[in-house]
């Protein structure tokens, strides 16, 4: 077992620097944080957290809409509420729609979008949205291939699947 060596003076007085420092660290938090919350760098971090809760979640009541002394549960239902509003109001659904409602509203604008597109009726289910966009992308696809391939043969020249004459698949004569 090592047995602790006493700290030599200079030792003694790095710590001792270092725990000063720390301390006025602390004081400087205390102090800046103290003045935010609106209380006193004499009163204990209990009194201060508790001020600076209390601030927080009156700016936060503020910026939802009610009133700076409600409870963190009035300020997250009315945070939900405006949100919620806000969101029924950009897909198009009514005032005061539920989550469920517009849930809905989305997936009819998606699938209208998206089936539309594909070629899909109103009344098709995802599955048949589903296969409708993959032929869809499948012809589109084709369709881009085939005009590649056309726009790299002479004109006139009509599509072969043979290969030229004089390559070593072709079955001509051999040189």
């Amino acid at each position: 077992m090592t047995q602790e060596q006493p700290k030599t003076n200079g030792e003694a007085k790095s710590q001792e620097a270092w725990t000063d420092i720390g301390r006025k660290i602390e004081a400087q938090i205390r102090h800046d944080l103290a003045t935010w919350a609106g209380a006193t760098e004499t009163d204990s971090w209990e009194v201060i957290g508790r001020r600076i809760e209390a601030k927080v979640r009156a700016g936060f009541a503020t910026g939802v809409g009610v009133k700076p002394e409600s409870t963190w549960e009035e300020v997250g239902r009315a945070a939900e509420a405006k949100v919620r509003t806000e969101i029924a109001s950009g897909v198009g659904a009514q005032d005061g729609a539920t989550w469920d409602q517009i849930g809905q509203r989305v997936e009819i604008q998606v699938k209208s979008g998206l089936g539309n597109w594909a070629g899909a009726s109103p009344n098709d289910d995802w599955a048949t949205i589903g296969r409708k966009i993959g032929d869809k992308i499948e012809k589109t696809v084709k369709e881009t291939v085939e005009n590649l391939k056309a726009e790299k043969r002479p004109s006139g020249q009509e599509p072969t699947s043979k290969p030229p004459e004089g390559t070593a698949a072709s079955q001509g004569p051999s040189v």
